[in-house]
């Protein structure tokens, strides 16, 4: 393999890589890997291979930290959209986003008051005076609430090839981390480490001997890597449709992931593999991260409106009252 080739190593599935960067690009549906299902179809299967997750690493991870937000429907007809965190994500432009979060300042504050409302039903116990106790404790639950909803999530980006759709070029996908690690990435990562496990136990089986140490010196063997560029293989991505206790379908899917096929190089192209791993669109390209001045306006509930005149973001309301 070329030596100016990033691969999927073991090493950087081991250690994940953060790189700075900010770059800017149009809207383009291509840029994302389609994982929602349409009103009518209760499950879908996709065929991806992963590639390193920018030009410049071999992880194919990123972390980064984001915020969902419940916003007006003329922002996100879901009513709730997704905004990158300025202050938890390290790789953006810092310099110019300055390391203040809305979101993150809010979720602090909401946090005190906590702190401040439980103190005072603390003492309200202690006079006994019980219904100033419950007051405060329903303060307490209200602040509880806004600081969660303003708290950052860790998320995934992949970046990936979809099958079938090979002339779109490397695509995107961002899903949250999950605490029970029932998401996509540890999915991948606990099926690179079975089959890596799996090359191993078959190597050791054939020479008869109990561990890697013991194999003798001409047993030319390399763990299998399924993430491989030149030998690795396809994951094929199922999404299907959940159903509640009355048969009806609801709007929350599942996502199943196994390794799919035999291994394989990305492509039969080497000049088509070094185009798409060389690809110089990173994440920050398509989920594209709003100065403090925007996620401001959001987080008061109204729609930002770009004041090119004075080169600032107002609310829209605010803009249509001047």
């Amino acid at each position: 393999m070329a030596d100016y080739r990033r691969n999927i190593t073991d090493e950087a599935m081991e250690d994940e890589v953060s790189e700075k960067r900010q770059v800017r690009t149009t809207f383009d549906a291509k840029n994302y890997l389609n994982v929602k299902l349409a009103n009518n179809e209760n499950s879908k299967e996709l065929r991806i291979r992963l590639l390193p997750v920018d030009k410049d690493t071999n992880s194919p991870f990123k972390k980064i930290y984001m915020h969902q937000i419940k916003v007006a429907p003329e922002i996100a007809q879901s009513g709730w959209k997704s905004y990158v965190c300025l202050a938890k994500t390290e790789d953006i432009d810092h310099e110019e986003f300055g390391d203040d979060c809305p979101f993150c300042e809010m979720n602090k504050t909401a946090y005190e008051k906590v702190l401040e409302a439980n103190r005072l039903a603390k003492e309200a116990n202690e006079r006994e005076d019980y219904e100033e106790e419950a007051a405060q404790k329903n303060i307490a639950d209200r602040w509880k609430k806004i600081s969660l909803a303003n708290k950052p999530s860790e998320v995934c980006v992949l970046r990936c090839i979809e099958r079938g759709h090979e002339e779109d070029g490397p695509k995107f996908w961002k899903f949250n981390v999950r605490d029970d690690k029932k998401d996509p990435k540890n999915t991948i990562k606990e099926l690179w480490k079975m089959r890596k496990q799996e090359s191993i136990d078959e190597v050791l089986e054939e020479y008869g001997v109990k561990n890697v140490d013991e194999l003798p010196d001409d047993a030319e063997f390399v763990p299998r890597n399924i993430l491989d560029l030149e030998n690795g293989r396809d994951l094929k991505v199922t999404i299907s449709r959940v159903f509640d206790k009355e048969g009806k379908p609801t709007k929350k899917t599942t996502i199943s992931i196994v390794d799919y096929g035999k291994d394989k190089p990305l492509s039969r192209d080497e000049e088509e593999i070094d185009n798409w791993v060389n690809d110089s669109k990173v994440w920050s390209d398509v989920f594209v991260a709003k100065p403090y001045e925007y996620l401001s306006i959001i987080l008061d509930g109204e729609v930002p409106f770009c004041d090119k005149k004075n080169n600032k973001w107002v609310s829209k309301g605010r803009a249509r009252d001047e």
